[in-house]
């Protein structure tokens, strides 16, 4: 993981798309098509997801709710099959602390590009969602979506997700190396 000195370091620019009530369908992403809910933040590689829901809560008054549950995934072109795909990342709860909100972008595996797709939920969530979920997702060895492929290994050069990764430091860590076409 790199190091962000945020006096030195200049900012990235964020765009997030928000929604309340669930997520983005990722077939509103395309290369040429977004969601119009947009909102556009400049940070930091190593800028938490709780410190990210506070600059949603800013904007957005429902995020502001006590019984606020922030949701973020991942969205991100995969360039070897020429469509977007999504990845939940981590989930910010008002009333009470998560593991996920010290989760940085870095740590989320973010390159400079991806989108963040936000959801933004009132109370608490169902309990029957929270026991399918454990259900239905698969075991780790299952691969990303549950094609019954190994996931990668650590070994792996490209890192998860079927992206290069490089690790350069640039813009406040790691980038796609430069490809001028």
């Amino acid at each position: 993981m790199s190091t962000v000195d945020r006096e030195k370091d200049c900012p990235f620019l964020l765009r997030v798309f928000t929604r309340q009530g669930g997520h983005n369908s990722i077939h509103s992403y395309s290369i040429d098509n977004v969601p119009e809910n947009e909102l556009t933040l400049y940070t930091w590689k190593n800028a938490t997801l709780e410190e990210i829901a506070q600059l949603i809560e800013q904007v957005i008054p429902e995020a502001r709710d006590p019984d606020a549950r922030i949701s973020f995934r991942l969205v991100y072109l995969n360039k070897n099959a020429g469509r977007f795909f999504q990845k939940d990342i981590g989930r910010v709860v008002s009333a009470k602390p998560t593991r996920d909100q010290k989760k940085t972008l870095e740590e989320s595996r973010f390159m400079i590009g991806d989108y963040l797709d936000v959801a933004i939920f009132i109370g608490p969530p169902p309990a029957i969602a929270r026991d399918q979920r454990r259900d239905t997702r698969g075991s780790r060895d299952m691969g990303r979506f549950n094609t019954g492929r190994p996931a990668m290994r650590t070994g792996d050069r490209r890192g998860s997700y079927g992206r290069d990764y490089v690790n350069n430091n640039r813009f406040g860590g790691g980038a796609r190396p430069r490809r001028d076409y």
